[in-house]
């Protein structure tokens, strides 16, 4: 069973890796991000990419996500990647529930250019109207781990825009 799960998972990173990619649709960012307790490193440690054949940008479609590595040390993370979906009401970020349902087993992103060092995620934010467009912010936090334990939190965004 469990060199289903790894089969699986490589089958989606390939594909995923095979699709081009949409990063920062919208032109919200310069609408500061809400304090979540941790630092926002850019792109120093996680990338998020939201790869376009794997998605409709639908307000009522599930995001497909594929979060990768680009730090020279481990990343961990549980199952859902820490992720925070926010949407802008106002000229201001505003959370809202995620309702993706995920497995039951952490993630180690290994440093590198390989299948090890991304993974695939979904999100499926709870938005207030499904046929108004929305600008969304889905923010992922992970573990950097040094010297073989985690010595802290690295997060990313990455801003959509989902249409009705």
């Amino acid at each position: 069973m469990k060199s289903r799960k790894i089969i699986l998972a490589s089958l989606i990173m390939v594909m995923l890796l095979s699709c081009s990619s949409v990063t920062n649709l919208t032109a919200s960012s310069s609408i500061p991000t809400p304090d979540i307790g941790i630092d926002f490193q850019g792109e120093e440690y996680l990338k998020i990419i939201a790869p376009v054949g794997w998605n409709s940008f639908k307000a009522n479609d599930l995001i497909s996500l594929e979060i990768r590595n680009i730090s020279d040390n481990q990343i961990t993370s549980g199952p859902d990647f820490g992720i925070r979906v926010f949407i802008r009401l106002d000229k201001k970020w505003v959370e809202v529930k995620n309702n993706a349902i995920y497995q039951n087993y952490p993630y180690t992103l290994e440093p590198g250019k390989g299948y090890e060092s991304s993974a695939a995620t979904m999100v499926m934010p709870d938005l207030p109207d499904y046929s108004t467009a929305y600008d969304v912010r889905i923010i992922v936090v992970g573990n950097l781990v040094e010297n073989g334990k985690d010595t802290k939190k690295v997060a990313s965004f990455i801003d959509l825009k989902l249409t009705p």
